[in-house]
């Protein structure tokens, strides 16, 4: 089947939820799909930089809820999962894409930067996924995505927090698809994409701009896999990492990144 006509095909009128819709890959993700007449349910804590985006979007075919929603608060994010569910009628996909980077350096540590990704990335994904699962079961279909990072490769230097965010991401969505039969699950692993998270950042490897970005991923869930890692030369570090012996990894790590800090 040609690429137009998958997407179209799986796309087309879905009912759509975005956490993190106002901006980097939520923003980017919600104008690849909006060609699809596809009701969206966007979340944020910004509610102007979503009614921004479903304005430059409103002359298509899409529709779109719109509601404040802390991801790190659980009653929250179970009232507007439901809320768009009431909307909608159904839910048929959810991106788990809220996420903040963490300040997790050993020697700069700060601890509001670090509790806030531990809080967002991974209790924010849990929340979503399962208040989700709880209306797509009953359903008998529904696609939970998750939106994690090739920095759960290793536990990479420096970024203690958010790796370990996205490593557990990982374990979770195939934890939760070893139980849950009629759902799909598709875990996303970019690799540099040009959000505001990268802004300002220098030698960032194979980085891609946020629309090529975007069309990768609802590609990739339109093909329904499981795990999906972008671009190609990311895919090749990320399994020779995974490769490595850990005490092989450690010294090579501190060698090339730590310098001489133990």
């Amino acid at each position: 089947m040609a690429k137009s006509d998958l997407l179209q095909a799986y796309w087309q009128n879905k009912t759509v939820l975005i956490t993190g819709a106002s901006s980097g890959l939520g923003i980017a993700i919600t104008k690849a799909l909006a060609p699809y007449h596809v009701t969206f349910g966007l979340l944020s804590r910004r509610k102007d930089k979503m009614v921004e985006l479903a304005e430059s979007l409103s002359q298509g075919n899409s529709r779109f809820w719109i509601r404040v929603c802390d991801v790190q608060d659980r009653e929250d994010v179970y009232e507007a999962v439901n809320e768009f569910k009431e909307y909608a009628g159904r839910i048929d996909v959810v991106w788990v894409n809220a996420g903040v980077g963490a300040k997790s350096n050993l020697f700069k540590w700060e601890w509001e930067s670090f509790e806030s990704c531990m809080q967002t990335n991974l209790m924010g994904a849990v929340y979503t996924t399962k208040a989700s699962l709880e209306v797509m079961i009953p359903q008998n279909h529904g696609a939970i995505v998750a939106i994690s990072s090739v920095a759960s490769m290793r536990g990479l230097p420096g970024s203690s927090a958010y790796s370990m965010t996205k490593i557990a991401l990982n374990t979770m969505m195939e934890s939760l698809a070893t139980q849950a039969r009629d759902i799909q699950f598709t875990s996303i692993l970019p690799g540099w994409v040009e959000t505001p998270m990268t802004a300002g950042r220098k030698n960032l490897w194979w980085l891609i701009p946020a629309d090529k970005a975007a069309q990768k991923m609802i590609t990739a869930v339109a093909r329904k896999k499981f795990k999906y890692i972008y671009p190609w030369q990311m895919f090749l570090l990320y399994h020779a990492m995974r490769s490595l012996p850990t005490g092989f990894y450690i010294k090579a790590a501190r060698k090339l990144f730590m310098g001489k800090k133990k």
